[in-house]
């Protein structure tokens, strides 16, 4: 090496959070069941988790143990750019948590142009703020293609999307599909599919017949039907009920992060 010339020195580059959306087109699935023992399952696995709440109805809060009434700053104000991710943080059972309620509702008549010229990519751009701090970010979404939506998937780098074996619920996958695939070719094109995850399953004709037709219909496609699933107890209602998540006594849920993100074919 020539004297006064230096090797560059090459950073290692800047780990971020894995983003992931839990996503559905039909309400009453298990939706923010699944987002709230997403949550609690990666830290009881050992990771930095947070959970973000971009659904109106505000959930979320409720299943932690938090009265989303009583929120001062919502997700809605970090997303008008009026306070910071940090601002609004909460934190129950080993997960921080960024919080929304009914106010979030109105964001889609606020953000207008020339204020807001993409407000598709509002959580992208806040979502910056937090992603070096976690291993992983979960999201929960409204049930339906909406600016909230668009928003998550936008932000994220998977997506999984809960699906109770009957008629309409699998309608509602199958819309979401489209919907994530429209968004992979529109606006982020390294989003990737988890894969479709069954929720509330009862040991009946009707759930047994409707999965068996599922997992045939996806086996010469890309898309993944979970071995895993969520039987639908009581346990699962009153916890989330009460405000308790505790994924000890639901190891449904750790199996299941174990086979999306962890096992070989994850």
């Amino acid at each position: 090496m020539k004297k006064g010339r230096f090797m560059s020195i090459i950073k290692p580059p800047i780990k971020k959070a894995r983003v992931i959306s839990v996503v559905t087109q039909k309400g009453g699935v298990g939706k923010t069941a699944t987002a709230i023992n997403m949550s609690v399952g990666l830290h009881k696995l050992g990771y930095k988790v947070a959970a973000i709440d971009l659904d109106p109805q505000g959930q979320l809060a409720e299943g932690f143990g938090i009265n989303r009434k009583v929120l001062k700053r919502t997700m809605l104000d970090v997303l008008l750019g009026l306070v910071d991710m940090k601002e609004i943080k909460e934190f129950a059972y080993g997960v921080d948590l960024y919080l929304s309620n009914r106010s979030l509702a109105d964001l889609g008549g606020i953000v207008k142009a020339p204020l807001y010229p993409d407000p598709n990519i509002l959580l992208k751009k806040a979502i910056v703020q937090i992603d070096t701090k976690y291993d992983f970010i979960i999201i929960d979404t409204p049930p339906t293609v909406s600016i909230f939506n668009r928003n998550a998937l936008n932000a994220s780098t998977d997506a999984v999307i809960p699906m109770q074996p009957e008629g309409m619920a699998v309608k509602g996958a199958e819309d979401m599909l489209e919907f994530i695939r429209e968004v992979q070719k529109s606006s982020n094109a390294q989003l990737k599919i988890l894969g479709v995850l069954a929720t509330m399953v009862q040991n009946t004709g009707l759930h047994n017949t409707v999965m068996q037709d599922i997992r045939k219909s996806f086996i010469n496609t890309d898309i993944i039907v979970f071995d895993t699933i969520i039987k639908r107890t009581i346990r699962y209602g009153l916890a989330q009920t009460n405000g308790v998540p505790n994924t000890e006594n639901f190891p449904e849920y750790t199996e299941f992060l174990k086979e999306a993100l962890f096992s070989e074919t994850a």
